[in-house]
C-alpha cells in the first residue's frame, strides 16, 4: 500500500510517499519519496495553480492507494487562515478529481500518533519520524517531516 501524506502550506507544500507492507498496522514502512512543492510569491491564482500542478505530477508518477492530509489548524492571523483555507480547498478538489477520497488528520492527531504526545514540538516529530523509518540524517525543512508524519499516522490507523 502506498500512502501520500500532504502538509499543505502557502509557501511550501510538503509531501511524502510511504509504502506500508500488507501485514497490518505493525507492518514495516518504507519512505519512497519526500519533498516540497515550492510555491513562489506570485498572485494567489498562480500559487494555487503551482500547487495543483505539483500534485498532478506526483499522481502521474506514482500509483497511490491512500491520501492523508493535515487539517487546518487555528492561526492567530485571520488572513493566513483564509489563504490556507483557499489552498486547502483547491488541493482537496484536485485530490478528489485524481483519487476520489482522502483522510484528514488534525496536527494533534498526527503528533499523538507519531510521538505519543499531541503537544509535541516539530523537532520531536522529526526525531520520531526518522526513528520509525531508520533515517539517520536530519530532514529539512520540517514541512517534509510533517508530511511523512501525516503518512505515518495514516498508516497506523488504516487496517
Amino acid at each position: 500500500m502506498i500512502i501520500l501524506g500532504i502538509d499543505p502550506g502557502t509557501r511550501n507544500c510538503g509531501y511524502a510517499l510511504l509504502e506500508r507492507g500488507n501485514g497490518g498496522v505493525s507492518s514495516p514502512k518504507k519512505l519512497l519519496e519526500a519533498g516540497l512543492i515550492k510555491i513562489t510569491k506570485e498572485s494567489l491564482e498562480y500559487q494555487i495553480t503551482q500547487m495543483c500542478e505539483g500534485i498532478d505530477l506526483i499522481f502521474s508518477q506514482h500509483k497511490i492507494d491512500e491520501v492523508a492530509i493535515e487539517d487546518i489548524f487555528y492561526a492567530y492571523n485571520p488572513q493566513t487562515v483564509l489563504k490556507l483555507a483557499q489552498f486547502r480547498g483547491a488541493l482537496l478538489l484536485k485530490i478528489m478529481q485524481l483519487h476520489g477520497k482522502f483522510t484528514a488528520y488534525t496536527p494533534l492527531q498526527v503528533k499523538k500518533a507519531v510521538t505519543g504526545n499531541g503537544k509535541a514540538a516539530k523537532e520531536q516529530v522529526s526525531f520520531m519520524v526518522r526513528r520509525f523509518l531508520g533515517i539517520q540524517k536530519e530532514i529539512k525543512p520540517l514541512d517534509i517531516t510533517d508530511a511523512i508524519a501525516i503518512a505515518l499516522a495514516h498508516s497506523f490507523s488504516v487496517r
